[in-house]
């Protein structure tokens, strides 16, 4: 099982760009395996004290305040924070001078033992990824998820065992710089339009993506969408010398390896032919998104055995994940849901697709050159009203304008503006008594990151719980 030595870390010299988390947990790695570090931030170290004291304790060389191609000197290795757009003058001349340039991800990859599973794509793969974890967990594996989501690859992985997993989160910013990942398994999910500000176009953000898969060879699993045909387009084809064994999930249609739906039933698929596995109104997971994330991570965990039972124990019992169309409370029977990782349209446009009625919306932020005017009509069926916040409430409100809006200065007055609004005579006739955090954009104009503004909502909502607002 993908047990073929990894390559050794390529050098003993390293410069780490970044102090944030992945920086961090590169430079305790790689100290802790005697190598020489040097970590640079363009940030002056006022403004990073925790990272400040982090590094302090592990006595490295430390350079605040600049990140500029002489910190190069004398080094022989360059880990790259996925923050920072590859095209940056320093990773440049570390290209043009030899140096490997690699992101911390491969960095762990490469210092670990166990197998690796690796889950990629524009939205659903923190559900996925967790989801994935709690399925190995359930049939007896040790297993730490990491990446993307919560801690680090290097704060982790290499803690893992041989018989353990590692289930990773993976973005395309961290794609950007690896050279050698191999995962045992790597998962697709979805590709829309996303980080355009970042990549450029389309398909240079499809590249990024497709090269989880390009080390894959004959002893690997590659899982792909079959209902996404721009996933579809860009897979390994089967039949490619060294292709990896392929997979594929469905909502739609039954596939010949991996995991479907079949009307109503959950259904797995392999050598011995098809056979169900359970109702999906048994599981706890909303919206036909999640469906297509849990046959994702039904695939991924396919090659593992797991038994039939224990899969769907583990599968009535999830929940999901924190600001994923996270239930929040319901206040003079209005709902309050928090799905504060949809920061594009795609993710929005799911949220908006998992209820049965029209839902007064919390839309906005930074919108990251995202054209919002494709969506209107299907926000004009399933949003009774938009309250707006953020950069984006223009370019948001220019893009929807037959949808009921209202535009706002703060979180705080979005929550009371929108139960005002859900609460108002005639809003149950409606159907319009749920208010949906669902963004549609970035959180950085107001926020630290998603995760604040989805607490900082629920802050909000216990608030009016216990306040009330004026009406």
């Amino acid at each position: 099982m993908n047990d073929r030595a990894r390559p050794p870390i390529p050098g003993r010299r390293p410069l780490v760009v970044g102090a944030a988390r992945s920086g961090l947990a590169a430079a305790r790695l790689l100290a802790g395996a005697g190598a020489e570090v040097r970590v640079c931030d363009a940030q002056p170290a006022a403004q990073r004290p925790d990272a400040a004291r982090a590094l302090g304790t592990l006595g490295v060389e430390v350079v605040w305040g600049r990140d500029g191609p002489d910190l190069l000197e004398g080094r022989d290795l360059v880990v790259w924070s996925p923050g920072i757009a590859a095209t940056h003058p320093l990773a440049r001349a570390a290209r043009l001078a030899g140096v490997p340039l690699l992101s911390e991800l491969e960095i762990g990859w490469r210092a670990s033992r166990a197998p690796f599973v690796c889950i990629t794509g524009t939205n659903g793969k923190s559900t996925t990824a967790d989801l994935t974890g709690a399925l190995l967990r359930g049939a007896g594996r040790v297993v730490e998820v990491c990446g993307n989501i919560g801690r680090a690859v290097c704060d982790v992985a290499p803690s893992v065992p041989p018989d353990g997993v590692v289930v990773a989160e993976v973005s395309s910013f961290q794609l950007e710089t690896v050279d050698r990942l191999k995962p045992f398994v790597a998962v697709w999910l979805n590709l829309t339009p996303d980080h355009l500000d970042r990549h450029g176009d389309l398909a240079t953000y499809a590249a990024m993506k497709r090269r989880l898969f390009e080390c894959q060879d004959g002893g690997d699993v590659a899982v792909w969408n079959a209902d996404d045909p721009q996933v579809m387009a860009r897979r390994i084809p089967h039949g490619t010398p060294a292709a990896p064994m392929a997979l594929t999930f469905s909502i739609r249609t039954p596939v010949a390896r991996g995991a479907f739906l079949d009307a109503d039933r959950i259904a797995l698929a392999g050598d011995g032919g098809a056979h169900a596995l359970m109702p999906v109104s048994e599981l706890r997971l909303r919206g036909r998104h999640n469906h297509a994330n849990v046959l994702a991570a039904l695939s991924a965990t396919l090659p593992f055995d797991p038994g039939p039972e224990a899969v769907r124990t583990v599968l009535r019992a999830y929940a999901g994940l924190e600001h994923r169309l996270e239930p929040v409370a319901i206040i003079e029977g209005v709902e309050f849901i928090n799905d504060s990782k949809a920061t594009n349209l795609q993710s929005l446009e799911v949220a908006l697709d998992s209820f049965d009625h029209p839902v007064v919306l919390i839309a906005g932020g930074r919108d990251k050159g995202q054209d919002f005017s494709p969506l209107a009509a299907h926000v004009a069926r399933t949003v009774a009203h938009v309250v707006l916040i953020g950069e984006g409430a223009e370019r948001i409100a220019a893009a929807w304008p037959s949808v009921p809006q209202t535009r706002v200065a703060t979180l705080e007055a979005a929550v009371d503006t929108a139960f005002l609004l859900a609460n108002r005579p005639g809003a149950e006739a409606r159907g319009a008594r749920t208010v949906l955090l669902s963004p549609g954009c970035a959180s950085f104009d107001m926020f630290q990151d998603f995760e604040d503004r989805g607490r900082r909502f629920k802050a909000e909502v216990e608030r009016l719980r216990h306040q009330g607002v004026a009406s």
